[in-house]
């Protein structure tokens, strides 16, 4: 059986170019509305425009290239239908600007191949020429042939690459203790990757390694700390965390993994390795974090 095509999920009535609408409420809403007029959904389309405005633009929904995918899994929908808007001026948003607008609709049973459709679309993004030439396009009909002939498949397995955070959170050596708390607690984030003066990656800190800071070596291998009462050694961190770098407290990178690898492969990495995150390494270069977080959100929830 011939593989499903991304231009067969393009309804031409649902492809919008040149729209003048200009925040994601408005756009979402419009896109929500527009669908349900074409095919009817059982869900309130007020409470459907919440949720994708709850979801973070960073969680999987906008690309580098300024391609946004929101997506919809709707009860009781038993279809899939991509829907399209191009803003006339790029919308900007804290997360970076969006140029497109890829809306897919699917039914909550169906999440496999909304990660096709997604990894396709994230692929066709990052041909800069093809894309801007789909950006240009004048109507809906131009829009779906031109989508035609990049010819995608959207029966294809997923990779680290298309779920991963490419948003890395790096530290040096010589940063001190407190600098690096000061990160943890700002981006709310507990993994930095430690690099050296011309970007090259020599270790890892996690916010486990800076609590642990906090105790004796030796503490590290008793059973319990029952006598250990007081918050101590806590005060004496934050007392001493200007005095201590990073480089005192990260270790070496222990296991990493490549872009081009599964995602099962990334999530049996992590579980053998008892990870939550592992860094993604091209030519023995940082690309990107992937996270059990990223597996979560972005394939199990979608």
């Amino acid at each position: 059986m011939g593989a499903m095509h991304l231009s067969s999920l393009v309804n031409l009535s649902l492809v919008f170019l040149k729209s003048p609408l200009k925040d994601l409420k408005e756009i979402y809403t419009f896109l929500v509305n527009q669908k349900n007029k074409k095919y009817p959904i059982k869900e309130d389309v007020e409470g459907l425009v919440e949720r994708l405005l709850n979801r973070k633009l960073d969680e999987g929904i906008l690309f580098p290239s300024g391609a946004a995918i929101p997506h919809l899994h709707l009860d009781g929908y038993n279809d899939t239908v991509l829907s399209v808007l191009i803003p006339e001026k790029p919308v900007e948003t804290e997360y970076g600007t969006i140029k497109i607008f890829f809306m897919v609709f699917t039914c909550k049973s169906d999440n496999a191949l909304y990660l096709h459709i997604l990894q396709s679309l994230v692929k066709l993004s990052k041909d800069t020429e093809f894309f801007d030439k789909l950006l240009k396009v004048k109507t809906p009909r131009e829009f779906r042939k031109t989508l035609k002939a990049a010819d995608l498949a959207v029966k294809k397995a997923i990779t680290v690459s298309d779920i991963m955070n490419t948003h890395n959170f790096t530290i040096t050596p010589d940063k001190s203790l407190k600098e690096l708390s000061q990160l943890f607690y700002e981006h709310n984030f507990g993994y930095f990757l430690v690099v050296d003066k011309k970007d090259k990656l020599i270790g890892e800190i996690t916010i486990r390694d800076y609590v642990m800071s906090a105790f004796p070596a030796y503490t590290h291998h008793l059973e319990n700390l029952n006598f250990l009462k007081t918050l101590d050694s806590f005060e004496r961190l934050l007392k001493d965390e200007d005095n201590f770098l990073v480089k005192d407290v990260m270790k070496p990178i222990e296991v990493a993994i490549k872009p081009e690898a599964s995602i099962i492969e990334a999530v049996f990495l992590m579980n053998k390795h008892n990870r939550r995150d592992i860094p993604v390494i091209q030519n023995e270069k940082l690309v990107g974090i992937i996270s059990f977080m990223d597996v979560f959100k972005k394939v199990i929830k979608g």
